[in-house]
């Protein structure tokens, strides 16, 4: 997560604030997991066959999707009250 300019209407602090955005490339990453999970199925015949390494790894790739999809999916956060904050980033307001 790093810091942008990006401003959203925080309700808790009741302002306009800068937000911090998750990573974009988490939802990229969600969709190439699915794509493995599509593959996975293709070659279960070839990881029945060999219980000792491939069905433990095939194991832990599917258990790591639940934490992929949990990074895909965070919010916004309020850079002052760490309030996750749903809705569109805006760009920052001009300064008079």
């Amino acid at each position: 997560m790093g810091e942008t300019t990006e401003h959203l209407h925080c309700p808790r602090c009741d302002a306009e604030r800068r937000v911090i955005q998750p990573w974009r490339g988490w939802k990229p990453a969600w969709l190439a997991w699915k794509v493995g999970v599509v593959g996975v199925l293709a070659l279960t015949p070839l990881l029945a066959s060999d219980f000792c390494v491939m069905l433990p790894s095939m194991m832990l790739y599917l258990a790591s999707g639940g934490i992929l999809r949990g990074l895909a999916r965070q919010l916004p956060v309020c850079s002052r009250c760490s309030l996750e904050i749903d809705g569109a980033p805006r760009p920052a307001p001009a300064v008079a």
